[in-house]
């Protein structure tokens, strides 16, 4: 199969010409890290299969937080030569032909944040990506409806405000997928659940006075609390991540979201979100807020 001229790069290997490209727009799974960077590459002439070869890096478009390089000539014309010597036949008709390169790509990110919190961005890919941003998030605490118990009492749960959206809606559009996709396969195993609907975005924020300074909750890491009363390492990374949103039943360890919050010099970053119950990649944030403009908004809320 020769790729098309538009959007392929020309490259000859040892007398022969090949066309190679790369997909501009990652896949969902590209930008959530779950699928690596995949360069395919096929011969100039004839209908023979592709090359399909997974590197060991991500797109450099995921929204995990995760670095890339981009790929060269050089690294595109070793994989030719590795899949011609482990087997694929360019000019002979037949399925792609897969091919993890020798060696890896020394100093990339681990392809994938699945589960949640495993590899998170290091301090400095997140500076970094504070860095590069045209424009910073903001971030406001509102007030919601109180929620009244059905055994008795009030709650008077806080808004988090993300660029004027409820986090909660944030986390929602994240999650539904997911939830869609749960829900499917546990109805194809026979389970009885004609009737749950899509649980995506259950969650309750907690309340204003947990987040407002001199409070250092949203400032500080490692005090998600709820993470204690499970069977987790001490080096577990959930420990280093702070609960944002709990369970609307009113048991926080029932259903619980966790995220990093990470604060910079000059900014504080939300990310690699994470719900403690299932090993969801979401696809959400990083979240740059400006340092000053944070501080205002845990003084004012």
């Amino acid at each position: 199969m020769a790729l098309a001229k538009r959007g392929s790069r020309r490259i000859v290997v040892d007398g022969v010409s090949y066309r190679w490209r790369l997909r501009k727009r990652p896949t969902p799974d590209q930008r959530t890290g779950r699928t690596p960077l995949i360069v395919a590459v096929a011969a100039d002439i004839g209908e023979g299969p592709a090359l399909i070869v997974r590197l060991h890096r991500l797109h450099p478009a995921n929204q995990i937080g995760h670095r890339s390089r981009a790929v060269t000539p050089a690294q595109v014309a070793a994989a030719i030569r590795q899949g011609l010597a482990e087997g694929w036949q360019p000019l002979v008709p037949g399925k792609p032909f897969t091919l993890l390169p020798r060696g890896g790509d020394p100093g990339q990110a681990s392809l994938t944040t699945y589960p949640g919190g495993r590899n998170p961005p290091t301090k400095l890919q997140l500076q970094e990506i504070a860095e590069q941003r045209e424009r910073y998030d903001t971030l406001k605490l509102g007030s919601v409806a109180p929620v009244q118990w059905p055994e008795g009492g009030t709650f008077h749960p806080c808004g988090l405000l993300i660029n004027g959206r409820d986090l909660i809606d944030w986390v929602r559009e994240a999650e539904t997928p997911h939830v869609e996709h749960e829900l499917k396969l546990r109805r194809e195993a026979g389970e009885d659940i004609a009737h749950t609907r899509n649980f995506a975005g259950e969650y309750l924020c907690l309340q204003l006075s947990r987040f407002r300074l001199p409070s250092r909750y949203l400032l500080d890491r490692g005090v998600c609390g709820p993470v204690d009363h499970f069977a987790v390492a001490n080096d577990d990374p959930r420990r280093a991540k702070t609960m944002l949103l709990s369970c609307t039943c009113g048991i926080t360890e029932c259903w619980f979201l966790l995220a990093s919050i990470t604060v910079l010099d000059d900014f504080v970053v939300w990310s690699d979100f994470e719900q403690f119950h299932r090993n969801w990649v979401y696809d959400l944030g990083p979240f740059v807020f400006e340092k000053p403009a944070y501080l205002a908004a845990l003084g004012s809320g």
